[in-house]
């Protein structure tokens, strides 16, 4: 599994700066099984080249004041361009291409994990895989879903909530939906659920491991199911993924040590797995609405 951060941000920011009349907006390298980049920005240069990169790459549209859009891959130009809002164009790993366009842009450029991600592809019933991403490559297409959940994996990473969970439900969720796009799919109904028995397990599981950064495979290998199939049951079964349901026992156990002991800040969100103290801020603040020392105080205890 691939679990160092990659260096291809860097790669596209330079890209980018060589294109002129660009500015960076964010830009973050994750870990995890998918091992890849986001990198946020607008530009207003008219043309875009990039090397091939060992990655699969899709660019999501923020604010796309064009009239076409045209993407050379490696056989001549050709129209991409899709009355949509936020739409989105894949580029195959490796492959160099060149984007033209006629007016500014806001984009951000994820990327994935080239191996990883055709196993995951694989995982997810999705049969032909590099055929199937050729034959997206074609045209620009849109997908609600996808946007949406990059605009959380963005906060998410912003407010310095990186783990291997979120990176790889992220991922899982992404790559199925594009999956969708050319794997035939039986109509079938609701998502089963995660049996109590099974549910308790990987609540123990959370709660015992708290403080380590726990991946979707060992939780869905508690189960004897893929990495897909047991995100759609826990959901199912519990009404959030099992990133939400384990940053929410994370919350209640930081509260409880907040209120209950003198503990540093810091330690407290070290023993709760918070990447910081900052991270841990952040996190009461949505909760619960105030931060942990004005929660600590609330309690009657302070930091020793």
């Amino acid at each position: 599994m691939n679990t160092d951060p990659s260096p291809t941000a860097a790669r596209l920011r330079q890209v980018l700066t060589d294109t002129g009349a660009y500015s960076l907006h964010q830009s973050f390298d994750y870990g995890g099984r998918l091992a890849g980049s986001v990198v946020h920005c607008s530009f207003d240069a008219h043309e875009l080249s990039c090397p091939a990169l060992p990655h699969m790459l899709l660019l999501v549209s923020h604010e796309y004041r064009l009239r076409s859009a045209r993407f050379d891959l490696g056989w001549g130009y050709r129209d991409h361009f899709v009355n949509f809002v936020n739409p989105l164009h894949l580029i195959p790993p490796g492959t160099a291409f060149r984007w033209v366009k006629d007016g500014p842009a806001r984009v951000s450029l994820l990327t994935f994990d080239q191996q990883a991600a055709l196993e995951m592809f694989e995982e997810l019933g999705c049969e032909r895989p590099v055929d199937g991403m050729w034959s997206l490559a074609q045209r620009g297409f849109v997908s609600p879903l996808v946007y949406t959940a990059l605009g959380a994996f963005v906060r998410d990473l912003g407010a310095g909530q990186v783990s291997r969970l979120l990176s790889d439900s992220f991922g899982a969720l992404v790559l199925n939906e594009l999956g969708k796009k050319w794997r035939a799919e039986p109509a079938a109904a609701t998502a089963p659920r995660l049996s109590p028995q099974a549910l308790r397990k990987v609540t123990r599981y959370m709660d015992e491991h708290l403080a380590e950064d726990i991946s979707l495979a060992e939780l869905a290998a508690l189960c004897g199911l893929s990495r897909y199939h047991f995100l759609r049951c826990f959901k199912a079964a519990q009404g959030v993924s099992p990133y939400r349901h384990l940053t929410a026992m994370r919350v209640e156990r930081a509260r409880h040590l907040l209120a209950t002991t003198g503990q540093p800040v810091s330690y407290v969100a070290s023993v709760c797995g918070f990447a910081s103290a900052g991270a841990m801020g952040r996190a009461l603040k949505k909760a619960l609405g105030s931060s942990a020392s004005a929660y600590r105080a609330t309690a009657g205890h302070y930091d020793a």
